[in-house]
């Protein structure tokens, strides 16, 4: 593996997070993947796993996004198990969305101020800005321009603020950015480990 020296400094890393090694996406992993996830959720302490809630349909009720404690199904048939789990977090992917999209949510201010650097191309990856029903919007501009962090999501990441997290699982460049830069963006220190990152294209466990 390509990352194994560098990670055998951070075996005893304590913190965990795993996006999206969910059922609905397993035409992009393999099962050998899941096995290694598993047995990798292990070493750590803390595990926390991230999934969407795309299986649950087009609207899902909105408390996933706006409720401090929502409530996960503990029978979801889309989640696999992993060792050590010590929370689950529903959130969701967007395509092709800017602004606009969220106007609803956005006070005037706010969306004025977002919709006139989005005209002039000035958005920063990792821009925050809040919305009128308590959680945050963040500017990925990747594959994914936006994504509305659920406020469960929002209350994790300030809470290991300064922390040491490895992050894996799915896809590269797609969800698992969307998760990285809201970490980064409040304060997490987030690791990568290549070795358990899938992609739309490519799976590293065979």
């Amino acid at each position: 593996m390509r990352y194994l020296k560098t990670f055998e400094s951070h075996k005893n890393n304590k913190i965990l997070i795993i996006v999206d090694v969910q059922k609905s996406f397993s035409k992009f992993f393999t099962n050998n993947y899941v096995k290694a996830v598993k047995k990798y959720s292990e070493k750590f302490n803390s595990v926390y796993q991230i999934f969407d809630n795309h299986v649950d349909g087009k609207n899902p009720d909105k408390e996933y996004l706006y409720d401090d404690e929502p409530e996960v199904k503990d029978d979801h048939k889309d989640l696999y198990e992993f060792k050590n789990q010590k929370d689950v977090i529903e959130k969701r992917y967007r395509y092709n969305v800017n602004v606009d999209f969220f106007k609803k949510i956005l006070n005037k201010d706010v969306f004025n101020k977002i919709k006139e650097k989005e005209d002039n191309k000035q958005l920063n990856r990792g821009e925050m800005f809040p919305t009128t029903e308590g959680n945050h919007i963040v500017y990925v501009g990747n594959n994914h321009a936006w994504f509305d962090i659920p406020k469960k999501l929002y209350n994790l990441f300030i809470e290991l603020k300064g922390q040491e997290v490895v992050i894996i699982g799915g896809a590269d460049n797609e969800c698992i950015m969307d998760i990285i830069t809201a970490a980064k963006s409040l304060g997490v220190n987030v690791i990568e480990n290549k070795d358990y990152i899938y992609s739309a294209k490519n799976c590293p466990i065979k």
